[in-house]
C-alpha cells in the first residue's frame, strides 16, 4: 500500500472511531442526551402552526417568545413533516449526526488554514479523538449547537479565503449564505462567529476590497437572517433580545479560560502540552491568527468560548505536534548521522508514539458517555412524566424537586424536559425564561437552588408564599432530591401521595 493510501485509512478509521464516540450516548440512553425538551416543544408548535413562526411557544404554558433562532427547529419539524420520524427520534440521532460532519469541516477549514495536509490531519485526529470537545454538540438541545459550529465553521473557512484571494467576488455569496446560517441557528455562536469575522478584517482586510466586501456581507446576513428577526421584532419589539443579552455571561473569563487551556485527557494534559507548544511555535514565526482566535471568545463570552476555542487551539496543538516531530527528526539525524540502520527506526517511534496517544484518547472518550448517560432521563423518568400527563388535569401546576442543590436548574435534565413529555407545567423550570426575566434571570436561578436545599416542609412553603406561587402537585425524584424534605411531606396532613415507582413520588397538595 503506497504512503498516500495508509495515511487516507488512517483518516478514515479515526473519522469513524470519532464518529462512534459522537453517536454512542445516544444509542446507550435510548433517548435524547440531557437537554432538548424546550426545542422538542417549539417544533411541535411550529408544526401545529403550519411552519409559520409563532408569536410565543407553549413550552411550560410560561408565555415565552418565540425568539430563538429557529433554522434548527426547521429542519427537525421539516424532517418529521417529511419523513415521520418522532420529534424524539430526531433529536436523539441529528445532533450526534452534525456533530460527525463537523469532523470533516473542521479537516477542511484545518486546511485552509495551514496550507498543510499534514497539520490539518494532526488537528483532526485530535478532534475526533480528544475527550469532551463534542459533549454539547451531540445533546438532544445540540442540534442548533451542532449546526452553528458546523456554519460557523464553514463561514469563518469563507471569510479566510474571502480576504487572502483575488477574486473575493465569487466567495462573498457562500461567506453570506453560511454566516447567515450560523445567526439562523445559535445566538451565541453567531456572535461569536461574528466577532472572529472582525477579528480576520483587521489581520487581512483592512483596505478598501476588504472594506467594500466587509459591508457587503454584513449587509448580505442582515437581509438573510430578516425573515427571522423582523418577525420577532414585530411579534414582541426587542424585549426577548434584551433579556437574553443580560443572561448570556455568567462564567468569568479566568475560569473559562484556564479550564480550556489547562484541561487534562484523564490523567494526562496532552492538549494543553502541545496546544502550548504550537503557541510558542506560531509566535516565534510571528504569526498571531491561531492565538488570537483562541482568546478572542472568552472575551467575547466567556460561558460559550470553550466550544469555539477549541478548533484554533486544536491547530495551535497540530502545530505543536508537527513542531515536536521535525525537531526530534533533527536531533535524531545529528545523532545518528552515517548510521542507516539506525534511521529506519524513527518513523517507527514518531508514528507509534502518535498512535499511542490517539488510543489513550479513544479509550478516555469511550468513558465519556456513561457520564452523558447519567445526566440524561431514563425510561422510568419517562414512565412517570407520560402518567402524569394521562392522570391530572391539564391545567395542573407542579414544583419538581429533582435535587439536592447542586445542579444548576438550567442543566437539570428533569426539569427541562418535564413540560414537553408530561405536558403540565412547571413553576420552578428555568429553561425559556432566559428570554423574559432579564437581569432577574441569576437571582430567581439562585432562589431555584435554593429551594431544592430546603431541609423540612415549612421551608418550602414559605418559599412558595415569598415567590407568589400554587402549586397542586410535588414530584421528587427519588435519590436525587431533598429525602428529608420529602419524609416531611409524608407526615403533612396538607399533602397525600397520588403515585409512587421506584425513581419518583408525586404528592398532591390539599389547602
Amino acid at each position: 500500500m503506497s504512503r498516500n493510501r495508509q495515511i487516507g485509512l488512517a483518516v478514515w478509521l479515526v473519522v469513524l472511531a470519532g464518529c462512534l464516540l459522537r453517536f454512542l450516548p445516544g444509542l446507550l440512553t435510548g433517548f435524547p442526551v440531557n437537554d432538548g425538551g424546550m426545542l422538542v416543544a417549539m417544533t411541535r408548535d411550529l408544526l401545529s402552526n403550519g411552519f409559520v413562526l409563532p408569536v410565543a411557544t407553549s413550552y411550560n404554558y410560561s408565555n415565552i417568545p418565540f425568539a430563538y433562532p429557529p433554522f434548527g427547529i426547521y429542519v427537525a419539524a421539516s424532517l418529521h413533516s417529511l419523513f415521520a420520524v418522532s420529534e424524539i427520534e430526531i433529536f436523539r440521532w441529528l445532533p450526534p449526526l452534525v456533530a460527525s460532519v463537523t469532523i470533516l469541516i473542521f479537516y477542511w477549514l484545518a486546511e485552509e488554514i495551514f496550507a498543510s495536509r499534514i497539520k490539518a490531519i494532526l488537528a483532526v485526529f485530535l478532534y475526533a479523538l480528544m475527550p469532551g470537545v463534542s459533549d454539547w454538540l451531540v445533546m438532544g438541545g445540540g442540534l442548533t449547537r451542532s449546526l452553528g459550529i458546523l456554519f460557523s465553521l464553514f463561514a469563518i473557512g469563507y471569510t479566510y479565503r474571502l480576504f487572502r484571494s483575488d477574486d473575493p467576488q465569487r466567495l462573498a455569496g457562500q461567506t453570506i449564505l453560511f454566516a447567515s446560517l450560523t445567526v439562523l441557528s445559535h445566538p451565541e455562536v453567531g456572535l461569536q462567529t461574528a466577532a472572529i469575522c472582525f477579528m480576520l478584517w483587521a489581520l487581512y482586510g483592512r483596505n478598501s476590497s476588504g472594506i467594500k466586501y466587509t459591508l457587503l456581507v454584513a449587509g448580505g446576513v442582515v437581509l438573510l437572517t430578516s425573515v427571522w428577526w423582523v418577525t420577532v421584532l414585530r411579534y414582541h419589539g426587542l424585549s426577548p433580545f434584551q433579556s437574553a443579552i443580560q443572561t448570556g455571561i455568567h462564567e468569568t473569563l479566568v475560569a473559562s479560560l484556564f479550564h480550556t487551556l489547562f484541561s487534562m485527557q484523564g490523567v494526562l494534559p496532552i492538549l494543553p502540552v502541545f496546544g502550548l507548544i504550537g503557541m510558542f511555535v506560531v509566535l516565534r514565526r510571528r504569526e498571531v491568527l491561531l492565538v488570537l482566535w483562541t482568546f478572542l471568545p472568552f472575551f467575547v463570552d466567556p460561558r460559550n468560548a470553550p466550544a469555539i476555542a477549541i478548533f484554533p487551539f486544536l491547530m495551535l496543538a497540530s502545530e505543536g505536534l508537527y513542531f515536536l516531530h521535525v525537531e526530534l527528526t533533527r536531533v535524531y539525524a545529528e545523532t545518528f548521522s552515517g548510521n542507516q540502520h539506525a534511521g529506519k527506526y524513527l518513523p517507527i517511534i514518531t508514528q507509534g508514539s502518535f498512535a499511542c496517544i490517539l488510543l489513550y484518547l479513544f479509550l478516555i472518550s469511550f468513558a465519556v458517555p456513561s457520564r452523558l448517560v447519567s445526566i440524561s432521563l431514563d425510561a422510568s423518568d419517562l414512565e412517570t412524566m407520560q402518567w402524569i400527563r394521562k392522570n391530572t388535569p391539564p391545567e395542573s401546576r407542579f414544583l419538581l424537586m429533582t435535587n439536592t442543590g447542586n445542579i444548576s436548574p438550567m442543566t437539570d435534565s428533569y426539569q427541562e424536559w418535564f413540560p414537553a413529555i408530561a405536558q403540565r407545567r412547571s413553576v420552578n423550570t428555568l429553561q425559556g425564561t432566559e428570554w423574559i426575566l432579564g437581569s432577574n434571570f441569576f437571582p430567581y436561578s439562585r432562589q431555584l437552588i435554593a429551594l431544592q436545599t430546603c431541609p423540612e416542609v415549612d421551608c418550602l412553603n414559605d418559599w412558595l408564599e415569598q415567590n407568589n406561587m400554587q402549586v397542586d402537585f410535588i414530584l421528587f425524584r427519588t435519590e436525587r432530591a431533598n429525602q428529608r424534605l420529602k419524609s416531611s411531606l409524608q407526615l403533612d396532613d396538607h399533602y397525600r401521595t397520588l403515585y409512587r415507582s421506584a425513581t419518583a413520588e408525586v404528592f398532591a397538595v390539599h389547602p
